[in-house]
């Protein structure tokens, strides 16, 4: 019902969105199964370059992916149909649903959940190479996707549902930074909604530890306990996350966007009614790591702590807070005051001024003579090139996410830009 009250300007999940992006035929090599096979001997008598193609229905779990493939010739486990997903069926505690021990493995359309509590969908232990897109995930009692044990490269979870999970969503990384590394890390367009671990776990919607670094990108992210996405920042100041083009809103007990350090580029992100600010830095463990982070022209609306949150007592250095546009509750400010170590750049406060279209609707396209459409260009390298819905932007880039006129913001996989 909160959730509801919250989101009520948007639309039904657009789950058919997923079908849109499978092959329209089966790659070369590829074998069809039925739910009466041996899943797993199947999957791991795969060569690679191969595909085993799951016909509708449900099969039997848990199993370990021991064998892979290679570079450029992953070993695949794929939806014959992708209107009719194959649901992986488990309902032990003794595993996961999928462990991936093996390099390049790709998991695409499959229907995972529901778990038992601390029971994953797709548990990853291998060093490079594996995909998880266009799955869905539905209530899980473990995470959905996680890599917390083993350092891995070139990891992509894209185009995937989330939905009433009782747990953190997507997990990367260690948490002390040195017991494992996810490098090349992309997680985009990504739909994840309602997640509700019990305390005293956090129930983040995506968690990137420190040391691990990639882009996060396009996910529209609803309705988690803890933040939206959190990342902890890396110790070496060469390695940069990118935090880009995402919608989150309805967290219950956080921040949409939480930066733990940096360094960091947020930018193009919308944010709305999270229980504390839309964007928020935290010196978290006193690392220091709170440097070298930009935050460029994103919106945020009405979150229940103010909009963009910076500590006043930690040791802050290069913060760039540039184009940035937002709308406070009454008692709470948009942008944070002027301390060493962080510079504000023509950043529009709306509070007091009718900046969006409808933003009630979820639209926020800039409105005609608003503070949004006068601003002048900035010199700044580190402007975004484009907007929330990758559309190019003008030389004189206007504040917030959204360069020009946009439809409303919906729940669901975003589309294409």
């Amino acid at each position: 019902m909160r959730l509801k009250l919250l989101l009520g300007f948007c639309v039904t999940v657009l789950v058919s969105l997923c079908c849109a992006f499978f092959p329209e035929t089966e790659p070369l090599h590829a074998k069809e199964i039925t739910p009466q096979a041996n899943l797993c001997a199947e999957i791991n008598g795969l060569e690679p370059g191969a595909t085993l193609a799951l016909r509708p229905g449900e099969y039997r779990g848990p199993c370990r992916i021991r064998r892979g493939g290679a570079p450029g010739a992953p070993i695949t486990v794929a939806a014959q149909d992708p209107l009719d997903k194959p649901r992986i069926v488990y309902d032990g505690q003794s595993s996961n649903v999928l462990e991936i021990d093996a390099d390049y493995v790709t998991l695409r359309g499959l229907k995972i959940g529901p778990t038992q509590k601390g029971v994953d969908g797709v548990r990853i232990r291998a060093h490079a190479g594996v995909i998880v897109e266009d799955c869905e995930f539905s209530r899980l009692g473990g995470i959905a996707v996680a890599a917390t044990q083993t350092s891995v490269r070139g990891l992509i979870a894209r185009r995937n549902l989330i939905a009433d999970s009782a747990a953190t969503a997507m997990y990367f990384g260690c948490h002390d930074g040195a017991g494992c590394r996810i490098s090349d890390l992309l997680v985009e367009r990504n739909f994840i909604q309602h997640v509700d671990a019990p305390d005293p776990e956090i129930g983040y919607g995506i968690q990137v530890k420190l040391n691990s670094v990639g882009v996060i990108r396009d996910n529209v992210i609803a309705d988690t306990k803890g933040p939206a996405i959190m990342i902890y920042g890396a110790l070496d100041a060469a390695q940069t996350s990118r935090v880009e083009r995402n919608f989150v809103t309805g967290s219950r007990t956080s921040s949409g966007i939480l930066l733990g350090g940096g360094p960091a580029r947020v930018q193009n992100n919308i944010a709305t009614f999270n229980a504390e600010a839309g964007i928020a830095l935290q010196d978290y463990a006193n690392r220091g790591l709170l440097r070298e982070i930009v935050l460029a022209n994103n919106t945020s609306f009405k979150n229940g702590s103010g909009e963009f949150a910076i500590p006043a007592s930690a040791q802050l250095a290069d913060i760039l807070m540039v184009k940035n546009a937002a709308v406070a509750r009454n008692g709470q400010r948009a942008f944070p005051r002027v301390q060493s170590g962080v510079t504000l750049r023509q950043n529009a406060d709306c509070t007091r001024a009718d900046c969006f279209v409808d933003p009630a609707a979820a639209d926020f396209s800039p409105a005609l003579a608003s503070a949004l459409m006068g601003d002048g260009p900035v010199a700044d390298s580190e402007l975004p090139r484009d907007d929330y819905f990758g559309r190019p932007r003008g030389p004189a880039a206007r504040p917030g996410a959204l360069e020009s006129a946009a439809p409303p913001l919906r729940l669901g996989i975003k589309l294409q830009p």
